[in-house]
């Protein structure tokens, strides 16, 4: 009870930096949740994530949430989830992905954004 309790007060505070509350990564890869929106067409969720540990994966980006700056991350990727999978996660670790093509007509906010989907 205390765990979920110290990690909800340090998302609502805005601090990011929840490695004192976060699960153990059980994949290769780890990010940290940043939020989520509604994914394509309305089906499931696209999760904006900072890649911790695999750089190259993610780029550095300014992100808008409702109309107003969210923050500047350094590795960002945004996670489609069909079958909202990761809805209540607040660190995703997987080990294989594949990358989606990129997405057209959307936020140009986030244009350029890679996009992936989990396959493990």
């Amino acid at each position: 009870m205390m765990l979920f309790h110290c990690c909800r007060i340090a998302f609502a505070a805005g601090c990011f930096a929840l490695t004192s509350c976060a699960d153990s990564c059980t994949g290769s890869i780890e990010t940290t949740v940043l939020f989520a929106k509604p994914g394509p067409k309305g089906v499931g969720r696209n999760i904006y994530v900072d890649v911790v540990n695999k750089p190259d994966l993610g780029v550095k980006q300014t992100l808008m949430y409702e109309g107003k700056e969210f923050g500047t991350f350094p590795h960002v990727v945004i996670i489609n989830d069909p079958t909202s999978r990761f809805a209540s996660n607040r660190s995703i670790c997987f080990s294989k992905f594949q990358k989606n093509a990129a997405a057209t007509g959307g936020d140009l906010t986030e244009e350029g954004l890679p996009e992936i989907t989990v396959t493990e």
